[in-house]
């Protein structure tokens, strides 16, 4: 059986802390409530939408600045090939320009959005295991992006049937598919907030709350409260400023009894009693746990009320994720144990340079 490597692993921890009504069709989200107030304000109330026209490609400026402390203890073995870090503590900066290419939705009034891009010109420093680091190590996952999806005119992600079917729920799909939503880790995202069902001007907020099925009981919960909090000039266009603060609660992944029930189902049904008992004194000691802790992040969108679209962008977040399995050795067969603790706090800028229609 192929195990999931860290930086997948990772990733998912990543993508859900980041999940919201903008994400990635991996995972379907259901809105429970949504409330909007106002205060006085001199513009007109509007109603705002994205008018992303089938056919335009968006470039936009992306700058990113990421801290990463890890540590870890045990055989990194088991979950693929590349080695890792006991510790680690480095700064990456970089900066890329992503190109968003808009093709018409499956139904009327959606888009679907196709990111591409890779981050280039990367600078690190920091120390792994004691030692200088001048360069960005593999577990990293700074990959290049190739990320679709679909949004409605208002950003919120179209989910279809087939966000659920791996085993997981999505859980350990294709994560170069996951995108993050509008306040998320991953650079490769949709650009702005879930705009509101109703008019709004300066002073407004509106708030969602989502709830993102996970592989148990629990699911994610996420809460985002946008505030037009102004208005301004960017690059000669008229923008409404937007405000916007994401909560994310604590998530966490008992995967054991999803890998037991596998394991169990490749059991030679012509299996001796020892062999049963000696599989049994395995599964009980097999862990496989994936935690993540509540998150918030915020984020500032010029958005332009004319064009339909934001013209620039910035998010920060952070996240905690730790990890702790005891898995079958893929030569041995052995049981051999992995933790890691890690946390990742990061800034995201992004700035539109042009639009061009084909």
């Amino acid at each position: 059986m192929k195990r999931p490597t860290l930086p997948a692993m990772a990733a998912l921890a990543l993508v859900i802390v980041a999940c919201s009504p903008a994400v990635s069709g991996s995972t379907s989200t259901t809105a429970i409530a949504e409330t909007t107030t106002s205060a006085p304000a001199a513009m007109k109330p509007a109603l705002l939408s994205y008018n992303l026209a089938s056919g335009t490609t968006y470039s936009y400026q992306v700058d990113m600045s990421q801290h990463i402390e890890m540590s870890t203890s045990g055989d990194s073995s088991t979950l693929g090939d590349q080695e890792f870090p006991g510790n680690a503590s480095f700064d990456i900066s970089g900066s890329a320009t992503f190109t968003h290419m808009i093709s018409d939705g499956p139904e009327p009034g959606t888009f679907e959005v196709n990111i591409t891009g890779s981050f280039h010109d990367l600078v690190v420093s920091g120390t792994m295991d004691g030692k200088p680091m001048d360069e960005v190590p593999d577990f990293a996952g700074l990959e290049p992006f190739d990320v679709t999806f679909i949004v409605d005119e208002q950003g919120n992600l179209i989910v279809d049937d087939q966000s659920l079917q791996d085993p997981l729920g999505g859980a350990l799909g294709d994560f170069s598919s996951l995108g993050s939503g509008g306040f998320g880790m991953d650079p490769g995202q949709f650009v702005g907030p879930p705009l509101s069902d109703g008019q709004v001007t300066v002073g407004d907020t509106w708030t969602e709350t989502t709830e993102t099925p996970m592989f148990g009981e629990d699911p994610a919960l996420t809460t985002i409260t946008s505030t037009v909090t102004g208005t301004d000039q960017l690059d000669g266009f008229d923008v409404l400023v937007i405000g916007t603060e994401t909560t994310t609660s604590a998530i966490n992944l008992d995967l054991g009894e999803f890998f037991i029930g596998l394991f169990g189902a490749f059991t030679p049904t012509d299996s001796t009693t020892a062999d049963s008992t000696q599989l049994q004194e395995l599964l009980d000691q097999f862990r496989f746990v994936i935690s993540v802790d509540g998150a918030t992040s915020n984020a500032t969108t010029w958005f332009d009320p004319v064009a339909g679209v934001a013209r620039k962008f910035d998010v920060d977040g952070s996240t905690r994720i730790s990890m702790d399995v005891n898995l079958p050795d893929q030569t041995t067969g052995e049981l051999v144990g992995f933790k890691m603790d890690m946390s990742v706090s990061q800034q995201l800028s992004y700035k539109l340079l042009d639009s061009s229609a084909t």
